[in-house]
């Protein structure tokens, strides 16, 4: 469970709360508003959920809640979005890693994750224990000397008769910067799956190619100007083709203050509108 990864660019920049809003033609829609503290922990964040096909405003709403300790570690995290509420509580090591997360619904356990780490605080292991169904999926992990995952190892005892764990290894490709060029996924289930890396002059992502399968592809071109950024995704399957075309806009401190999605003819089909409220 990530959260408050940016907690120290919301504190610097005095933030209270940020609204997203979604922009069709000719109609809005809030599907996010999320409230800070003043140190940039998130204390409160409800989400409204498109599950319609292109984007006809068929959502449903999520509502979380978090708690922390004195030292700003996340204790508890509530969606309260149902008639029956969810809540996580959880636990940390004295260097703050956390070790276990307890699920409850309607204050009934229901899940159990215990985590294991090396000395580098690095997770090794995670254990996810199914109270319902009394069953567990246990997964390892193994790193390479710039610390990114090189082999994922998952053992489902929640499938009966599924013994055999299924392995994921990963192999890079890094420039004297040590960023990485190159990157190789395959799996034991029979996924495979290369992707390459460019980046700008000053470290930016500059291009990536993906290729996913036999005639699949996927290609992505990042163009800078100003606290602009557009995206350009073309996905081949075959002899058919789809793109994409993404404008983010930011503000000098590097908050997203909009999202514009457009067809291949340059059409805007919708936008992401960000509204920031300060202390």
């Amino acid at each position: 469970m990530k959260i408050n990864d940016n907690a120290k660019i919301i504190k610097q920049a005095k933030i209270s709360g940020v609204t997203e809003i979604l922009q069709t033609p000719g109609k809005e829609d809030t599907i996010k508003s999320v409230l800070y503290d003043t140190d940039g922990y998130i204390l409160k964040e409800i989400t409204k959920v498109d599950t319609s096909f292109e984007k006809k405003g068929e959502f449903i709403t999520r509502k979380y809640y978090f708690i922390y300790n004195n030292f700003k570690l996340l204790t508890e995290k509530v969606d309260s979005s149902s008639p029956s509420p969810t809540k996580y509580s959880l636990k940390y090591d004295e260097l703050y890693n956390m070790t276990d997360e307890a699920v409850f619904v309607n204050n009934k356990q229901v899940q159990k994750f215990d985590y294991e780490y090396d000395d580098l605080s690095r997770l090794i292991e995670a254990t996810k224990k199914d109270m319902v169904n009394d069953c567990k999926i246990v997964e390892s992990y193994d790193y390479d000397s710039y610390n990114n995952l090189v082999l994922l190892t998952t053992k489902n005892k929640c499938i009966p008769g599924d013994d055999k764990p299924i392995l994921v290894k990963y192999n890079y490709k890094y420039d004297k910067d040590y960023r990485i060029l190159g990157k190789i996924t395959s799996s034991s289930a029979g996924e495979y799956k290369t992707e390459t890396f460019t980046y700008t002059a000053d470290g930016k992502p500059e291009s990536s190619y993906e290729i996913t399968g036999m005639d699949s592809y996927v290609t992505r071109k990042y163009v800078y100007e100003n606290n602009m950024v557009r995206i350009k995704k073309i996905e081949t399957i075959g002899e058919l083709s789809t793109s994409s075309d993404i404008l983010i806009k930011y503000d000098q401190a590097g908050n997203r203050l909009l999202e514009e999605y457009y067809d291949p003819s340059g059409k805007l089909l919708y936008s992401y509108k960000f509204v920031y409220n300060y202390y």
